[in-house]
């Protein structure tokens, strides 16, 4: 259970990067152009990423639990 937390972390981890990306370069081009709107594909596609990140995350604290009952030992 300890290692299937920590793979957990680390894929909240990996998934976090397209999304934190794609913000940076929304804001650098809400910056530059006030007119800017995020295209719709690329908000689905965010979307996506954070909502499998949001699923991820709800098993860690299901690992932990079972790490504190003694599964996996």
């Amino acid at each position: 259970m300890f290692w299937a937390k920590m793979a957990a972390f680390g894929v909240v981890g990996l998934l976090s990067i397209i999304p934190t990306i794609r913000f940076i370069s929304w804001n650098r081009q809400a910056s530059a152009n006030p007119a800017f709107a995020v295209p719709a594909s690329e908000l689905a596609s965010v979307k996506t990423y954070i909502r499998a990140e949001a699923f991820v995350f709800l098993l860690i604290p299901v690992f932990a639990a079972a790490m504190a009952r003694g599964y996996g030992y």
